[in-house]
């Protein structure tokens, strides 16, 4: 009997420490720092790319400041994790070049 009770109290602490550390865990913010992207940001980038070579016709390209803005607000799509700001993002670029939504 005292196999099976050792065994009993053995599982019991795991349950314990293994609730009350996933708790610590959740509770504290740990895994705050992991976040799953949930929007497809290429669809934007791929607009924006459309919009710069939609833009560009045979020889003559964009002036260099349009080209560093579509980089810039490609970059800025990169880092954004909200879908409306990235819409945001892409709405600038179609109101300075006249690329259509």
């Amino acid at each position: 009997m005292g196999v099976n009770v050792r065994f009993t109290v053995a599982i019991i602490a795991i349950i314990i420490i293994g609730f009350g550390g996933s708790f610590y865990i959740f509770s504290s913010g740990l895994i705050d720092g992991i976040k799953i992207s949930a929007f497809d940001k290429s669809k934007y980038i791929e607009k924006i790319d459309k919009c710069v070579e939609s833009q560009t016709a045979d020889h003559i390209s964009l002036n260099s400041f349009a080209l560093s803005l579509a980089e810039s607000l490609k970059k800025q799509i990169e880092e954004t994790e909200d879908e409306n700001t990235a819409k945001e993002i892409l709405a600038r670029l179609y109101d300075v070049t006249s690329c259509e939504p």
